[in-house]
């Protein structure tokens, strides 16, 4: 085991530099692989459901069951796919603040601002923020699922409401 302790990051911040680049580009790019295939999997959600009721009247009494399952499997995935994202996105802001405190150690004439995080915001006020224009792109993917997760909630209610 080697006696020589590890470089202080303030003495020497281009190494911290490029470490912190690779922490925010591992999570970027996590974050993105979780957005894309959650989106995937609930299309394929969604169009078996648009599938099953574009059956004849008569046929669809005999698929209630199949959709109320996809609808609480959608439901589930959509909850999910929330709290990945939002989670994700509080791993990426705080890796993306982390280099930008390198960055403004090694570049102080260019300081960067740091991000700051969504997390406290509310998912009720998603859909404000997304007709106004003021999200991110993390934000919309976040709306996504939640429309995602209205729209199996809705089937839920419906084929629940038919049922009786």
């Amino acid at each position: 085991m080697s006696t020589n302790a590890p470089p202080s990051w303030k003495d020497d911040a281009a190494d911290a530099l490029k470490f912190t680049q690779g922490l925010r580009e591992y999570h970027h790019k996590a974050l993105w692989e979780e957005e894309k295939h959650f989106t995937w999997l609930h299309s394929i959600i969604l169009a078996a459901q648009a599938a099953i009721l574009i059956k004849q009247p008569d046929e669809l009494a005999s698929r209630n069951i199949l959709l109320i399952v996809l609808a609480v499997v959608g439901l589930s995935f959509a909850v999910v796919a929330l709290r990945v994202v939002r989670r994700e996105g509080e791993f990426f802001v705080y890796a993306h603040n982390l280099f930008v405190d390198r960055f403004n150690v090694l570049f102080p004439e260019n300081n960067l601002l740091k991000s700051k995080s969504d997390q406290d915001e509310s998912l009720l006020m998603l859909p404000f923020r997304v007709l106004r224009g003021k999200a991110s792109i993390r934000t919309n993917f976040q709306f996504v699922f939640f429309v995602f997760g209205a729209i199996d909630a809705s089937l839920i209610a419906a084929v629940a409401m038919c049922a009786v």
